[in-house]
C-alpha cells in the first residue's frame, strides 16, 4: 500500500495530480471570529466536497435510525430502527465514512502543522486554533441542549426519556473527542511519519493485529477498547501518507488492483467470522475491519481525487479560453460546467462554514422533532373517539408514529430526511450566530483568575508558572474531559451541564492565554 501512494517513478499512462494544500478537517470548521493575521490558503475543493458529504451520509443514517413507538399503555419509546433490516448490514459498507472522515482529518492535519511550522509556530500555535474551534461550538450545544433538557424535566417529561434523550445528543461527541486527541499529538504523528513512514504504519498495525487477536482468543470485548488509541492514529496515518501522494503520479492499475485486494481481504476475513459484516458494529469498539475498510477508501480517494477537482475548477479554460489568435470572441452565457462548478463551490462554502454546526445540533433536532410526534400521537390517543375521516384513534396515532418498516413508514422517510436536514441547516445558521467570548477577553479572563489565585494564597507560598506546553496539555485535557462528560455520563441532570460546560471552558481559557502565531517580519 505504502509504495503504491508513493510510487516515485511515474510509469507510462499514469497521471499527474496537482493539488494546492488544504486546512480542512471533519467535520466542517465553524468560522472565528478574531481578525486573521494571515491569508488563508486556497483550500482543496474535492476535499472540502467529500468531507462535506461524508456528514450528510452520517445525518442521513443518524436519521433514518432514529424512531420511536407508541406502547399498549400509551407512553412513547425510542427505538433505533434499521438494525435488523436485510441488507443492512451489506449497505453499512457504504455508509461507513468514519475512516474516510479521519483520513481527511489526517490530510489536514499535516498539511496545516507543515505550514504552521514553515511559518515558525509551535505546537501551542497550532493546538490552539484547533483547540477553539471544536470546543467552542460543543460548549455552546452542551449549555443549550442541558438548559433544554433541564426545562423538559420541569415540565413533566419522564426521566428515562431525559436520560435517552441526553445520550442521543451526545452521541456525535465521540467523534469529537478522539478527533481533538489526534489533532493534539499530530505534531508527534509527524515528526514519526517523516523520519520512519513506513515503519510507524507497520508498528500502528500490528498493535491493532494484536488487540484483536487478544480480544478474539479471550473472549474480553472490552479488550478492544484498546483499540481507539491505535486504529484511529493508524487511519490518520494514512491520510498522511495520501498528502505525500496529492502531488504525484497514480498508477490507476495499481491503485485499482490495491482496491480488489484489500476488498478480497476484508470479505475474507468476515467471512471467516473475524470480523462482524456489519461495519457499524466493527465501530464501536473498533477494530482491523475500519483500517481495511478505510484502505478501500484511500484507494477510491485517490482515483477520484484529481478528477474531482478539475470538474469543481471554476477557473479552468473552457473551450472559449482556446480560441485562434485574432478570432473576435463571442458574447457567450457560462458554460453548464461552470454553472455546475460555481453551484458546488456554493455548497462547499456553506458546508465549510455550518458544517460542524450541523454535525452537532441534527440529533438535538431528531429527538425535538421525535417528541414533537410523540406528544401529538399520545394527545390523540386521550381523544375519546377519532378524530381523523372517524376513524380510531389507535389508527391515528400509528399514521403519526407508524410502525417502523411498515409501507407508511418508508413511505414518511423522504419528508423526514428532508425536515431533520432542513431544521439542522436553520439551526446550525443560527448556532454559528451565537456570540461567544474571543480569544483576547478569555485571555483576560485567565490573568485576572491567576492574579486572584496568587492574591489568595498567603504570602510567600511558592507558586512554579507553567510553561506554554504544559498548559496546552492541561487544555487539552479538560476538554478531552468534557466532551467525555457530555458523551458518557450525559448533560442531564443539570449538574452535568454546569461541569462538562465549565471543563471546555476552562480548556478554552488555558489555550487563549497560549503565545498567539506572530506573522513573519513584513507581511
Amino acid at each position: 500500500m505504502t509504495l503504491m501512494l508513493n510510487d516515485p517513478a511515474p510509469p507510462a499512462g499514469t497521471e499527474v495530480v496537482r493539488t494546492p494544500e488544504s486546512a480542512v478537517a471533519p467535520p466542517a470548521e465553524p468560522r472565528t471570529r478574531e481578525p486573521r493575521t494571515v491569508a488563508a490558503p486556497h483550500r482543496d475543493q474535492a476535499i472540502d466536497l467529500i468531507r462535506f458529504g461524508c456528514l450528510v451520509v452520517v445525518v442521513i443514517l443518524h436519521s433514518m435510525m432514529s424512531a420511536a413507538v407508541l406502547g399498549s399503555d400509551g407512553t412513547v419509546a425510542p427505538t433505533v430502527a434499521l438494525s435488523t433490516t436485510a441488507g443492512f448490514a451489506a449497505a453499512s459498507w457504504f455508509f461507513q465514512v468514519m475512516p474516510l472522515f479521519f483520513i481527511i482529518g489526517g490530510y489536514a492535519g499535516i498539511t496545516g502543522w507543515r505550514r504552521t511550522r514553515a511559518r515558525g509556530g509551535t505546537w501551542t500555535d497550532y493546538l490552539r486554533a484547533r483547540l477553539r474551534r471544536l470546543a467552542v461550538p460543543t460548549a455552546v450545544l452542551v449549555v443549550i441542549a442541558g438548559i433544554g433538557l433541564s426545562a423538559a424535566a420541569d415540565m413533566g417529561v419522564s426521566s428515562e426519556l431525559i436520560a435517552e434523550a441526553s445520550r442521543r445528543i451526545g452521541q456525535p461527541l465521540w467523534f469529537l473527542a478522539v478527533y481533538l486527541g489526534l489533532s493534539s499529538l499530530v505534531p508527534v504523528a509527524v515528526h514519526f511519519h517523516e523520519r520512519a513512514p513506513r515503519r510507524s504504519l507497520a508498528v500502528l498495525a500490528g498493535a491493532v493485529i494484536v488487540v484483536d487477536a487478544l480480544a478474539r482468543m479471550t473472549g474480553v470485548a472490552g479488550l478492544g477498547y484498546f483499540n481507539f488509541v491505535v486504529v484511529w492514529p493508524l487511519i490518520q496515518q494514512l491520510g498522511f501518507f495520501f498528502a505525500d501522494a496529492s502531488d504525484r503520479p497514480i498508477s490507476r492499475p495499481v491503485v485499482w488492483s490495491a482496491l480488489v485486494a484489500v476488498l478480497g481481504l476484508l470479505g475474507g476475513l468476515v467471512a471467516a467470522g473475524v470480523y462482524s459484516p456489519n461495519m457499524l458494529v466493527n465501530l464501536n469498539p473498533p477494530t482491523g475491519a475500519l483500517v481495511l475498510l478505510g484502505v478501500a477508501q484511500l484507494c477510491v480517494l485517490r482515483l477520484c481525487h484529481a478528477r474531482l477537482n478539475r470538474a469543481l475548477d471554476v477557473d479552468q479554460p473552457s473551450a472559449e479560453s482556446t480560441m485562434v489568435p485574432g478570432e473576435v470572441p463571442a458574447e457567450a452565457a457560462p458554460s453548464s460546467r461552470i454553472l455546475t462548478a460555481q453551484f458546488w463551490a456554493r455548497v462547499i462554502a456553506w458546508g465549510n462554514s455550518y458544517g460542524m454546526q450541523v454535525y452537532l445540533w441534527h440529533m438535538s433536532v431528531v429527538i425535538v422533532l421525535i417528541g414533537a410526534l410523540g406528544w401529538l400521537a399520545q394527545t390523540v390517543v386521550d381523544f375519546p373517539t377519532g378524530i381523523l375521516l372517524y376513524l380510531p384513534t389507535g389508527t391515528v396515532a400509528e399514521f403519526i408514529l407508524p410502525e417502523i418498516e411498515s409501507g407508511w413508514w418508508w413511505a414518511t422517510r423522504l419528508p423526514w430526511l428532508l425536515a431533520v436536514m432542513g431544521l439542522s441547516a436553520l439551526v446550525a445558521m443560527a448556532a454559528e450566530r451565537i456570540p461567544f467570548p474571543s480569544e483576547q477577553r478569555l485571555a483576560a479572563v485567565g490573568r485576572s483568575l491567576s492574579a486572584l489565585v496568587r492574591a489568595v494564597l498567603p504570602q510567600g507560598f511558592p507558586v512554579q508558572a507553567f510553561s506554554s506546553r504544559a498548559r496546552a496539555i492541561v487544555a487539552v485535557g479538560a476538554a478531552t474531559m468534557g466532551i467525555a462528560i457530555a458523551l458518557l455520563v450525559g448533560i442531564a441532570p443539570m449538574i452535568w451541564t454546569v461541569v462538562a460546560a465549565g471543563l471546555l471552558m476552562g480548556s478554552l481559557i488555558l489555550s487563549a492565554g497560549l503565545t498567539p502565531l506572530r506573522p513573519p517580519a513584513g507581511r
